[in-house]
């Protein structure tokens, strides 16, 4: 790490020696984060102990953690004029004490690894004689808060301004694995049209999201956050229908028994369309958010040709009421669920996601300061009980079987998903901020969660040997629990600044598919300075 230090120190001399003669204006600032993080049942969801699992299926509930992490960011632009500029940023991560070789965190004794990564590199200017403004190469883009995308990506974004209106379109390279295969690509398009004048703002966003032949937004790609599948597999095996997608990534083919290798999802073409408007005065903030899922795919393609249209939405409006040193805050969400089977229906009403949409809410379900969290319920609907004609329940599935009502819902890697992509799961939350000091803030959260269509609440299994089968029988639930967050904000010196967290979920019966839930909590501390 040293060596690579004083080759940027260098680095950063000779561009300093050479501005004047190149008549640049260079630009840095950055950010440097520390955390300690502490939390218990989050990233599983369940307590230690059998669970109704037996241990066969390769769980381990001791997901007790205890960590330090710490975060620096580097931002470098290049300045020629207000009309051209290049602006780069770079990151490195480390997990204090992981550092086994080279390419981990640095964080272990001697610290020296290859962890500097690039964040950004994009050229912005102005297009001469209009009014557009190019930004192309590594961005980030951001549309209503996330629920449509907040991430980084390869991407051409052309911005043109007529006040108080703003129009901004553009393409996102999301997946090219291969250049010469269309299949496995992902092409995103955008367009945005902003409103700004006075207290009001406004906008609408269009989001295409062409998947090709891949599983990018469908119900095989729930973004899980495990990583391995039931079975301990390499992958996440949705149904247990016999064979296993990947979690990671985005999926085109997967093996399946007595059929080969075959293709997931074909002429995958999902499409958001968005709306927001915002009011905010001296002491009051008032927002309304709502996002439409369009389009449709395909389901294994050649095999089925069933047709499934993506139906979902999702609606979030809020106040925050501002009265001296309180702040009043009221908002929720819906990010829709539906009772959706696959194999039956033909569209899918769950909300879903083009790659990299990221909202956070919470601290314990919503991801918050520690970004920690379940991401869903954690195998709700994994294994659904499936009924041969004429047969009892069992969990392999062959022709002519259908998946029961009580545990049809499937939307992403379970009954519902939570972290930053929330389907199926809607909340309500009350807070309360008081700024005791010049530089001391207290914020409080409640949060009442919930989902709109059935999850999995409980699961038994028992093995037949004479069958050699596994037999599941299960209890649904609408409640995943209730969420208190507190967090103390304090000014340090100099714009370092030190936040207390602390979160804690009081489990309802549809957190996990645990017969008992556990109740999570989650507390640390973040300290950051932004230079």
């Amino acid at each position: 790490m040293k060596k690579h230090l004083v080759m940027l120190v260098a680095l950063l001399a000779v561009v300093a020696i050479a501005v004047p003669a190149m008549a640049l204006e260079f630009k840095y600032g950055g950010l440097y984060r520390l955390r300690w993080h502490s939390a218990d049942d989050v990233t599983d969801g369940g307590a230690s102990g059998d669970n109704g699992f037996g241990g066969f299926r390769g769980f381990d509930n001791r997901d007790n953690q205890n960590y330090m992490d710490q975060r620096l960011r580097m931002y470098f632009s290049f300045v020629a004029s207000e009309n051209l500029q290049v602006v780069t940023k770079w990151e490195v991560d480390t997990i204090w004490g992981m550092g086994y070789d080279k390419f981990s965190t640095g964080g272990g004794v001697g610290a020296d690894s290859i962890n500097l990564e690039m964040k950004n590199v994009y050229v912005d200017f102005n297009v001469p004689y209009t009014p557009i403004r190019a930004t192309l190469g590594v961005q980030g883009l951001a549309f209503l808060t996330g629920w449509i995308v907040d991430d980084d990506f390869s991407a051409a974004k052309f911005t043109a301004k007529f006040a108080p209106f703003s129009v901004t379109a553009g393409y996102i390279g999301a997946q090219v694995n291969d250049v010469t295969n269309w299949g496995d690509r992902v092409d995103d398009w955008f367009i945005s049209l902003d409103y700004a004048d006075g207290p009001w703002k406004a906008s609408i966003v269009g989001f295409i999201q062409d998947g090709h032949n891949t599983d990018v937004s469908t119900f095989w790609n729930p973004r899980m956050s495990t990583g391995a599948g039931p079975q301990g597999s390499a992958g996440y095996d949705d149904f247990d229908l016999g064979f296993v997608v990947p979690t990671t990534g985005i999926a085109t083919t997967a093996t399946i028994p007595g059929f080969g290798t075959r293709t997931l999802a074909g002429d995958n073409l999902f499409f958001d369309l968005g709306v927001a408007v915002s009011y905010k005065v001296d002491w009051i903030h008032a927002y309304l958010n709502f996002v439409k899922n369009f389009g449709s795919f395909e389901m294994l393609p050649g095999l089925l040709d069933h047709s499934i249209d993506y139906t979902g939405y999702m609606i979030e409006g809020g106040v925050n009421v501002f009265h001296g040193p309180f702040t009043f805050s009221l908002n929720g969400f819906l990010a829709s669920g539906d009772n959706f089977d696959p194999y039956l229906d033909s569209s899918d009403g769950n909300f879903r996601y083009p790659r990299g949409a990221s909202h956070y809410w919470s601290e314990v379900l919503g991801l918050g300061s520690l970004d920690q969290s379940i991401g869903s319920s954690y195998l709700n609907g994994v294994r659904p009980t499936v009924t041969p004609a004429g047969g009892s329940a069992k969990t392999s599935l062959k022709s002519g079987d259908q998946l029961t009502d009580d545990v049809k819902n499937l939307p992403g890697a379970g009954g519902y998903n939570a972290a930053d992509t929330p389907s199926n799961l809607w909340m309500i939350n009350f807070g309360i901020a008081y700024q005791a000091l010049e530089k001391t803030k207290l914020t409080f959260n409640y949060y009442y969660v919930g989902t709109q269509a059935e999850v999995m609440s409980g699961l038994t299994t028992v093995f037949d040997p004479t069958t050699q089968l596994f037999y599941d029988f299960t209890t649904t639930s609408h409640t995943i629990g209730n969420e208190i967050d507190f967090y103390v904000d304090q000014g340090i010196v100099d714009g370092l600044n030190l936040r207390l967290v602390f979160g804690y979920l009081f489990a309802g019966s549809g957190y996990t598919i645990y017969n008992n839930d556990s109740d999570s909590w989650k507390a640390g501390m973040v300290l950051d300075w932004k230079f």
